[in-house]
């Protein structure tokens, strides 16, 4: 992408997260939503999304995938809406805006001082993994795709880090040093697994290969760090619950690389029941599989 564009694509967002702001978070929300259900199954990335919903969930009729995607594109939009509003979400006390469940799992880490890898998908808001972890009291480094425009990536990094975690850590060999550096200093990871990674290792999702992420697997296995699995969902408008698994269990052997691949796959089933429950939440925007 040139220059003028770039410059062009940073006014047109820096114009939305204003607009967004503006409406205050329940109203920033709902309409992103309904921007989003407008325009979303109107691009061709639908199609695709549609078409890897089919492969994958074959037991879906043509109106259920389509049900699911437009609650995609919801979800999606009232995501973009809710950036401006990261600090306002609340998770304590009976009116918060994040009801967690599983607390005692995440309270065991903040309370013991020891890191853990917190991975999810994603789902949701995504974002509020991380910031309910932080607000535990848990130190963590949130780890992250940079867009492609660096002025949209400075935006949303700066809101991570004002409203979320400190440390932002962009995915990528620097990236790796710093989760080593991180992990070293007893700081906890906070992880999307979900996203195909063309340097990660060919794992199954979905009853099909898939390139994934390693690193969940490959740094619990070199320092001995549990890896917990989160779950999101949205319940209504901007109100949501989030689950704290149990760390998973793993048996431990002489061979590392074939460690490393049976946590991965254990990773990868995890989200896969999940999304299995609610298709609706998940970004399937994603060229998840290679193409048949």
């Amino acid at each position: 992408m040139s220059g003028w564009q770039h410059r062009l694509e940073s006014a047109g967002f820096s114009l939305l997260m204003g607009a967004f702001k503006a409406l205050g978070r329940e109203r920033a929300s709902a309409v992103g939503g309904w921007l989003f259900r407008a325009i979303g199954p109107k691009i061709s990335r639908h199609k695709k999304a549609d078409a890897s919903m089919a492969r994958v969930l074959p037991e879906l009729t043509a109106d259920q995938r389509a049900k699911y995607l437009l609650q995609m594109w919801d979800n999606l939009g009232r995501v973009a809406g809710e950036y401006p509003h990261l600090g306002s979400f609340t998770t304590g006390g009976p009116e918060a805006d994040i009801e967690v469940l599983g607390a005692d799992v995440l309270n065991s880490f903040a309370e013991d001082g020891k890191s853990a890898i917190f991975v999810s998908g994603h789902f949701a808001n995504w974002e509020l993994m991380p910031l309910t972890v932080a607000r535990a009291g848990v130190e963590g480094a949130e780890i992250y795709r940079a867009p492609n425009n660096p002025a949209v990536d400075a935006w949303i990094t700066s809101a991570r880090q004002q409203h979320i975690m400190a440390h932002q850590v962009p995915k990528g060999t620097s990236g790796a040093r710093e989760l080593v550096k991180c992990l070293k200093s007893g700081i906890s990871l906070c992880m999307l697994s979900d996203q195909k990674m063309n340097d990660g290792i060919e794992s199954v999702f979905f009853g099909r290969p898939a390139m994934t992420p390693a690193a969940p697997a490959t740094m619990s296995l070199r320092y001995n760090v549990p890896i917990v699995p989160v779950t999101f969902e949205r319940v209504h408008g901007t109100k949501f619950r989030v689950r704290f698994w149990p760390p998973l269990d793993y048996d431990k052997t002489d061979d590392m690389q074939a460690d490393i691949a049976a946590i991965t796959l254990k990773v990868n089933g995890f989200l896969e029941d999940w999304i299995r429950q609610r298709p609706g939440m998940w970004l399937w925007l994603h060229n998840r599989w290679p193409k048949e």
